[in-house]
């Protein structure tokens, strides 16, 4: 999710936080952000906890997807410098 729509959102998983819970949040720039949800992703089924249909999978792995084209398709030079992320 795009960092305006997650905080403005009320279903979104920041606004579902509690004020007191952890959170951890991976950036689109970060080359291994987008394994690291499909990893997420493949444990919460595995658990039980979901299944591949469920949105909320659904839109973690869309997420890593989309995450993987934006960097594929930036120039060199710009994949370098996110790097340092």
């Amino acid at each position: 999710m795009i960092k305006s729509e997650e905080l403005t959102n009320p279903n979104s998983c920041m606004s579902k936080a509690r004020d007191d819970e952890m959170t951890f949040v991976l950036l689109g720039r970060d080359p291994a952000a987008p394994k690291a949800i499909r990893e997420w992703a493949a444990r919460r089924v595995f658990l039980g906890k979901n299944n591949y249909t469920d949105p909320q999978i659904k839109e973690a792995l869309d997420c890593a997807n989309e995450m993987e084209r934006q960097r594929n398709a930036e120039p060199p030079q710009a994949k370098e410098m996110k790097d340092d992320a």
